[in-house]
């Protein structure tokens, strides 16, 4: 019962991350690009609690609010982001960009919000 109920905090937490007043922008990524992929690699901030790692072996997690919640495999194609996380069996796809320093999960189909974006350090 534990695991289920931290399970549905961690996708509330999750959720509402994603919601934020960020700038719009345009649909894509590079398609298909691996140097788009390694240029995940990093720490990426929302704010100094909320973050994701993404390691260059196609693993990382993510923190909400200083609380891990999850550790997951991800890889990139199309423009998409596909987080598979531990203990979950749907994906998580984002359409995404990673212009500079700056990583944005796009609004759209399939996303919460608006465009989130998250900041390397």
């Amino acid at each position: 019962m534990k695991k289920v109920i931290f399970s549905l905090i961690a996708v509330v937490v999750m959720a509402l991350s994603f919601v934020s007043c960020g700038n719009s922008g345009s649909n894509g990524g590079d398609k298909g690009n691996d140097k788009q992929q390694q240029g995940l690699v990093g720490e990426w901030y929302y704010n100094d609690n909320t973050y994701y790692t993404f390691n260059e072996d196609g693993t990382g997690s993510y923190m909400a609010y200083g609380v891990l919640v999850g550790n997951f495999t991800y890889s990139e194609s199309n423009g998409k982001l596909t987080l598979n996380y531990e203990g979950f069996t749907d994906p998580t796809v984002f359409n995404y960009k990673v212009e500079g320093k700056t990583l944005t999960i796009l609004s759209g189909e399939g996303n919460i919000g608006s465009d989130t974006e998250y900041k390397r350090k």
